[in-house]
């Protein structure tokens, strides 16, 4: 005669979930009755605890069954239902891992398909550990179609050339921008207005020796915040010819303007 074993915890709680805590003799469920473990093959038979030899039985069939086996046919059906389900099981789990898998092959192959056109944009330059680090952080923010229309435009307004080859200290810079350029086409989309304002700071950029942008933008965004038209800033930075003086006007617009608000609120 087998030694019986304590079925643990853990395993009644395997048979009871594959069972839909269901009696398996007479089909009556929790909580409105009592549910036990039973073996399909007895322990004074060689029965063990295996989970196929498992099956949930509510308190009244798992005593009225004593040691008696269920027929064998029930017996084959039961242990061919749990087989098939733990196969079917096995097989979601596997195809699980394979999409996982897939997903981590996919990311992997669109950063290098992304370093390569970098490569291809700024030519004789690969990014290094770094910069592929910085790669894979961009593609969870952005788009692969905003990275690389970013990139393209990163190259053509900060790459500059030495004997007909780029400067390092200037693809460095470029690549550095291309977070800030995703970032700003986004916003223009999402805020069209929003596009002149950094059309008008292109244009002091690029008439004006020295520009600070952010400094620029921060300044516009205030000035149309207080009133001032965009037409009126983009006229004024046709015409200014140095920095202090385009950022002493446009303070002192800004000021006027906190100043009418205070006595308006006075």
């Amino acid at each position: 005669m087998s030694k019986r074993k304590s079925i643990s915890k853990k395993l009644r709680f395997e048979v009871f979930k594959r069972d839909s805590f269901t009696c398996q003799y007479c089909g009556r469920k929790a909580p409105d009755i009592l549910l036990h473990v039973d073996h399909i093959e007895p322990v004074s038979k060689g029965g063990t605890n295996d989970l196929l030899n498992l099956i949930t039985s509510c308190v009244d069939c798992n005593s009225g069954k004593s040691d008696r086996k269920l027929s064998d046919s029930n017996v084959l059906d039961k242990q061919r239902e749990q087989l098939e389900a733990l196969q079917e099981r096995k097989e979601q789990i596997e195809m699980m891992f394979q999409w996982q898998k897939g997903l981590l092959d996919l990311d992997d192959t669109v950063t290098d398909q992304l370093s390569e056109y970098w490569s291809e944009v700024v030519a004789g330059y690969s990014l290094n550990v770094n910069g592929l680090k910085k790669l894979r952080a961009l593609k969870r923010r952005f788009k692969v179609d905003e990275i690389m229309a970013a990139m393209k435009i990163a190259a053509e307004q900060y790459i500059e050339f030495e004997g007909g080859e780029p400067t390092a200290e200037s693809v460095e810079l470029a690549w550095k921008r291309v977070g800030g350029i995703c970032a700003t086409k986004r916003q223009k989309k999402e805020n069209p207005a929003l596009s002149r304002v950094y059309y008008i700071r292109g244009i002091l950029r690029n008439r004006l020796s020295y520009c600070n942008e952010g400094v620029a933008l921060q300044l516009l965004r205030e000035a149309v915040e207080r009133g001032a038209s965009v037409e009126s800033l983009e006229s004024h930075a046709k015409e200014v010819r140095n920095w202090a003086r385009w950022r002493n006007e446009v303070e002192e617009f800004i000021q006027s303007k906190s100043g009418e608000d205070e006595t308006v609120d006075g």
